[in-house]
């Protein structure tokens, strides 16, 4: 993103950033709380999430190394964040003053080029699984895995470095642990999938992508009905 700026320019810049290690499990911000400042995930890896008035977790996305945080609300007058985002491991972010964010930073094409596509693909993403929210579990499982893996670096084809625990996948996905978990174990014992501590190896992409194709919906499927009370 910054191959472009010359090495003077980007030493004037890192006058006005700095880094900000956190460790597993720490807050990052909280939603609603003004925007001061814009994170670049160095390293690591986030989750985003909300919490109902109820006590209810629902994770939207999990963000990893090169992904910026706080920006789709950036641009507007008095901004909040949208969400609450967690430290899903230990992580090193830099962190940007909004103000330089938006009046500095955004105003070099290949920075401003990488920001609108990863707002873009955050709203893919929140829309993907709105229409999915009627498909089995088993469905929603598959798919959220293999657009995980989807999004690691090219040098991996097969491993999600994403720390991803049983309970963080069935918030994410809006299912029970219990029926995560089952699933789980049934792919790797069929040789599909190797599970590691807190991390997923896909063994056989094609198996996962043919379940992903069935689509059942609950409504429609007389099978969907039978494994329903597992959603």
């Amino acid at each position: 993103m910054f191959s472009s700026v010359r090495e003077r320019d980007l030493q004037e810049m890192a006058y006005y950033m700095k880094l900000l290690p956190l460790h597993s499990r720490e807050l990052v911000f909280e939603k609603d709380d003004p925007i001061q400042y814009i994170y670049l995930v160095l390293s690591g890896s986030v989750k985003i999430q909300e919490c109902s008035a109820s006590g209810d977790v629902k994770i939207f996305n999990f963000l990893g190394r090169g992904e910026f945080l706080g920006i789709t609300m950036a641009s507007l007058p008095l901004p909040k964040y949208p969400a609450t985002v967690r430290c899903q491991e230990d992580c090193v972010f830099v962190q940007i003053p909004l103000d330089f964010f938006n009046h500095t930073l955004m105003n070099i094409p290949r920075v401003r080029s990488e920001v609108t596509r990863q707002i873009t693909d955050r709203f893919l993403e929140f829309q993907n699984d709105l229409c999915k929210s009627n498909c089995l579990v088993a469905h929603r499982m598959a798919d959220f895995i293999l657009r995980m893996l989807e999004r690691q670096p090219r040098s991996s084809q097969k491993r999600i470095f994403i720390p991803l625990t049983r309970f963080d996948i069935a918030l994410k996905i809006g299912a029970k642990s219990e029926t995560v978990i089952r699933l789980l174990s049934d792919w790797t014992k069929k040789g599909w999938i190797e599970t590691d501590e807190k991390h997923i190896e896909v063994l056989n992409k094609k198996a996962l992508e043919e379940v992903l194709h069935e689509r059942p919906a609950k409504k429609t499927s007389r099978r969907a009905s039978t494994h329903s009370s597992h959603a």
